[in-house]
């Protein structure tokens, strides 16, 4: 009864607009208050959920990824994107694609990949004749790229609860990750016709010398995730020490090669990095105390018994999971879930005989669309205010771009290998 009663508190808070953190923290408080459980254990518990050296990665790459954004990387990854394919059918909307994917590499954050490449492309896309309902709905399904291929900080937080290698989740979440936006693009070129989008303006080809001026500009920001990925595929450094190197080598290329910012602004970079990463650590901590409640409370054990009576196959409890985490993510932030329910859903998948690099990869895919689904979706909220328009509008179009992630994870699972080939090429 006490659980039911934290979860209503929980969804009457977010739906009078109280941000996720704080919803948590204040249905945990309430539900400790009427309880016979001492409030220290608020502190206790959220102290130890944030006790992790895995989760010192988090901070590094949302510096990292601010460093490389105030550096001039953001206009660089664009214009190196448009000369490449802003030719094509639907260009500015391929290049929104491509230009979240490389950005997603460095960041690791949705948000930050969201806000960074739809403050710039969102309005141009719209004054070229695209539909703004359109360029919301898709520029918030590119910015669900970030927490999935690496430097994931879902992944990373994922990881480090269940203890997966998160070097091993990062290498599993490639191929599926560079799908995902390849089955963007190709969608794109289809919904930009002439027949459906008669009054986009269709971009000329820049030309080699553009396209090599621009790459020469974009090399260093490139390089990035592959020295990121490289690293931590040959045993060089492990993904938090990765976040360290990120950190010195966006610093290097953004103060000296491209010198998009100066000394004297590096306490307006480490300011924006803290507030975000006081906003994912806030979520980690309380979402962390949130489930220990539901475990007092027999929640999972309770739920785990369900799923298992119910399943009595491993694709019916894939399916059972897919419906769930889509309800979930409707609802409750990306990080919240991965935090209160990855744990119990980890162990399920471990007893059905699933690869855990397989279903976490799976699990990211699933728990991340929840990011650009109304009415929480953060990205969808965000694209929508800077095209102009409601989420109710862009649902048509969120379920086509939806659609293309759950048609990968449907790949994934007919084809495990998608997922398993290269962590276990590289750490047997």
């Amino acid at each position: 009864m006490e659980a039911v009663f934290m979860l209503l508190l929980l969804f009457a808070f977010l739906t009078i607009g109280i941000p996720i953190a704080f919803s948590i923290g204040l249905s945990v408080l309430t539900m400790l208050l009427v309880s016979d459980v001492p409030v220290l254990i608020f502190a206790q518990r959220a102290a130890n959920a944030a006790d992790s050296f895995a989760l010192l990665a988090i901070p590094l790459f949302v510096l990292a990824g601010e460093l490389m954004n105030h550096g001039g990387l953001t206009s660089r990854l664009i214009g190196f994107a448009q000369a490449l394919i802003g030719h094509l059918r639907g260009g500015l909307g391929q290049t929104g694609v491509f230009a979240s994917l490389i950005f997603a590499n460095v960041s690791g954050s949705a948000v930050a990949d969201t806000t960074a490449i739809g403050s710039v492309l969102v309005p141009s896309m719209i004054d070229k004749g695209y539909k703004p309902t359109f360029v919301a709905s898709l520029q918030a399904s590119a910015g669900c790229l970030a927490p999935i291929v690496p430097p994931s900080i879902l992944l990373i937080l994922y990881g480090s609860i269940v203890n997966v290698s998160i070097g091993a989740l990062f290498l599993g979440a490639v191929i599926p990750g560079y799908l995902i936006a390849l089955c963007l693009m190709a969608v794109v070129y289809v919904l930009t016709s002439p027949r459906r989008q008669p009054g986009i303006v269709r971009e000329p080809f820049a030309g080699w010398s553009m396209i090599k001026s621009a790459t020469r500009q974009a090399l260093p920001a490139l390089a990035m995730p592959v020295i990121i990925i490289g690293g931590i595929a040959g045993g060089v450094f492990t993904a938090t020490e990765a976040g360290a190197v990120a950190v010195v080598y966006a610093f290097l290329v953004g103060r000296f090669y491209y010198r998009g910012f100066r000394l004297r602004d590096l306490p307006q970079i480490l300011i924006a990095s803290a507030g975000v990463t006081v906003m994912v650590m806030a979520i980690i901590a309380f979402a962390a105390i949130f489930g220990w409640l539901l475990a007092w409370q027999n929640v999972p054990d309770t739920l785990g018994a369900w799923i298992q009576s119910v399943a009595s196959s491993p694709y019916l409890f894939l399916a059972i999971v897919i419906g769930f985490v889509l309800l979930l993510g409707m609802v409750m932030e990306v990080l919240a879930i991965a935090t209160i329910f990855g744990p119990l859903l980890h162990t399920l998948a471990i007893g059905y005989g699933f690869d855990p690099i397989f279903f976490g990869v799976i699990l990211a895919i699933l728990m991340q669309i929840g990011g650009a689904t109304p009415p929480v979706g953060v990205l969808l909220n965000i694209t929508c205010g800077l095209a102009g328009v409601t989420p109710g509008r862009c649902l048509g179009y969120m379920g086509i771009f939806v659609g293309v992630y759950l048609f990968v994870v449907l790949l994934a699972i007919l084809f495990p290998s998608m997922v398993t080939y290269l962590p276990h090429m590289m750490f047997g």
